[in-house]
């Protein structure tokens, strides 16, 4: 900028008054340093400050503060007194009339976390005899808290701090940086997705469902694979939600209903003729493509729901899932359902799968390596459920259960899982500690505690060896059941974690009511830490309250050594994931068939 430019601003601005106050120091400094370095040369010049009146410095500057609503405090050398203006006064609550104060009464004003700040501004404009500034809180007299602006300046005679109340700007910029940080820290997206595939999770197409059919009428779609050879899940998935997105409109919503079982809602009137004509598409799409070399099979349900569809999204999702099996053994390529079933016709249907699944043992038990990143060595394992084959027809593991634990048939799944587990673990198949899961809803059975301990007696496995983590994808039913079970199962020796905590149901309040040992924190807030500042943030503080309360923490899905090392600085105890180490069989593999079973919280 030229000098003409600088000086057609100058001629255009107006100086505020407290900017004359600034240009008057700033006139005196350069007075008094001319003075110092022309004494030694003899030189008799008389120069004077422009800007002086014949009033005293502190009166021009409390004129000019009152005016432009200020206050001003005042420290007299010579006298060795405090004083302020009316309008200092006012801006602490006191009464107008009051012109002096002592220094003990003053400071007392200031909020005590602002008073080594203050003080230090005004020792450097003490010691450089230059001006200062400082925002700091003051207490005022009716105890609310303002924030107030000084600007600190040093006269021949004492110190004078000119204060403006800046609480409403103060307060914007406050929420200013707080927007920021959050729009930083918002990860809306990742909780929808699943983190193998990228596609939507199971719990967000449900809801998608459920928003549809409130506002509409639609169809939901299940495309049931299977690979014809051995294949990354993940990725396969990846490539067949690419290839069903690309062939479904853009209003589509496509998300991963269970692994190898693919969803598609679609908004809008369609007839049986269209909903077969897309199920069919889908598949022959499937059926044609080559994927890195291998053939996937496949087979579609759907149904067709009306406007204010009394069927839930879950109960619609459900209906399309069972259509797509029963396309699968009549050898049909599709199904389609004109309505959505009944809801007593729906809940008879699942029950059966469920308790068959039970009668006829189609489970196995797997065991993932848990590492303490204390020793750097695998201590404990979680005891993981698998579900076997019904008649060639792979049912997807945490659809099952989310299917039993909705329709209240949890029970008899969790109560085959412990005393299945307690007996391999007395037969010798782990010699480390074991975590074995159990849901929220199964706690509210008052016989739980009763068939744990004869299974512990039945299999002599001491308790100590054992901690059973509840699940919370669903709400605990009966809280003081479940405080029974939790303090019970403590009485035996054994020990309470809280699984994937974080997310579904499991709240702050039961660190404080459960007698919890260990805090198992959800993968999705694991899987990103590396590269999101919200989970570090949640994580890292997460774990400071729980060692607080006396509880040890686990990262479940640790993907990587780097975050393995993020986990250590945070002093997490526990770390679990495929990158410690993969579930595997608890006795002879060739008796299981491996399935997919990561619940849908764990993702890693």
């Amino acid at each position: 900028m030229r000098l003409d430019d600088v000086l057609q601003l100058a001629a255009a601005h107006r100086p505020s008054t407290l900017e004359q106050m600034r240009f008057r120091r700033v006139a005196r400094q350069v007075l008094a340093d001319h003075r110092r370095h022309a004494e030694p040369t003899g030189l008799d010049l008389d120069l004077t400050d422009p800007m002086t009146t014949p009033e005293d410095e502190y009166t021009r500057i409390a004129r000019a503060a009152h005016r432009t609503g200020r206050g001003v405090v005042r420290w007299d050398r010579v006298r060795g007194g405090l004083t302020w203006t009316p309008g200092m006064a006012a801006m602490l609550g006191r009464p107008t009339t009051d012109e002096v104060v002592t220094a003990a009464t003053l400071m007392g004003y200031l909020h005590a976390d602002d008073l080594v700040t203050v003080t230090a501004a005004i020792e450097k404009a003490w010691a450089l005899t230059r001006p200062d500034e400082v925002t700091f809180r003051a207490r005022r007299l009716d105890g609310t808290i303002r924030y107030l602006h000084a600007l600190i300046e040093i006269l021949d005679d004492g110190i004078v701090a000119t204060c403006e109340d800046v609480t409403a700007r103060e307060l914007a910029r406050r929420e200013r940086e707080r927007q920021a940080r959050r729009e930083e820290m918002l990860c809306a997206e990742l909780g929808a997705r699943e983190a193998g595939t990228g596609l939507a999770a199971r719990d967000y197409l449900i809801d998608e469902v459920d928003r549809a059919r409130r506002t509409g009428e639609g169809i939901v779609v299940v495309v049931a694979t299977e690979p014809k050879a051995p294949v990354d899940r993940d990725e396969l998935a990846a490539d067949i939600g690419r290839l069903l997105t690309e062939a479904n409109p853009s209003r589509a919503v496509l998300g991963l209903a269970a692994p190898g079982q693919f969803g598609v809602l679609l908004r809008g009137a369609t007839t049986p003729a269209e909903a077969e004509r897309l199920a069919v598409t889908a598949v022959e799409r499937v059926r044609s493509h080559l994927f890195s070399g291998v053939r996937v099979n496949a087979w579609a349900g759907a149904v067709r729901f009306p406007q204010g569809a009394e069927a839930s999204g879950f109960e619609l999702l459900s209906d399309a899932e069972h259509a797509a099996r029963q396309a699968r053994r009549s050898g049909h390529v599709a199904q389609i359902a004109a309505t959505p079933a009944g809801r007593a016709v729906r809940l008879r249907r699942s029950r059966a799968t469920v308790l068959s699944a039970v009668a006829n043992e189609r489970f196995a038990l797997f065991a993932q390596p848990i590492l303490d990143l204390d020793l750097n060595r695998v201590t404990r394992h979680e005891i993981l459920l698998r579900v076997r084959g019904e008649s060639g027809d792979p049912v997807a593991p945490w659809a099952f259960l989310d299917t039993a634990e909705r329709i209240g048939q949890i029970l008899p799944v969790d109560r085959w899982v412990i005393d299945h587990a307690i007996k391999l673990i007395g037969q010798g198949a782990l010699d480390s500690h074991c975590q074995i899961n159990v849901s929220g809803r199964s706690l509210a059975d008052p016989g739980l505690l009763d068939h744990v301990t004869r299974s512990l007696t039945k299999h002599n496995v001491r308790a100590g060896r054992l901690t059973f983590e509840i699940t919370e994808t669903a709400a605990i039913e009966n809280r003081n059941e479940a405080l029974a079970f939790a303090t019970g199962i403590r009485q035996l020796g054994a020990q309470l974690a809280l699984d994937d905590f974080g997310t579904g149901h499991a709240s702050l309040l039961h660190l404080r009511t459960l007698p919890v040992d260990l805090v198992k924190i959800d993968g999705r807030f694991i899987t990103g830490l590396t590269r999101t500042p919200a989970d570090r943030s949640l994580v890292e503080r997460l774990t400071m309250i729980c060692h607080d309360l006396g509880m040890r923490v686990v990262a479940e899905c640790v993907p990587d050594d780097e975050t393995a090392a993020l986990l250590r600085g945070y002093s997490v105890d526990f770390a679990q994931g495929f990158h410690i180490g993969r579930p595997v069989p608890m006795a002879d593999p060739a008796e299981h068939i491996e399935l997919d079973l990561r619940p849908i919280s764990k993702l890693g």
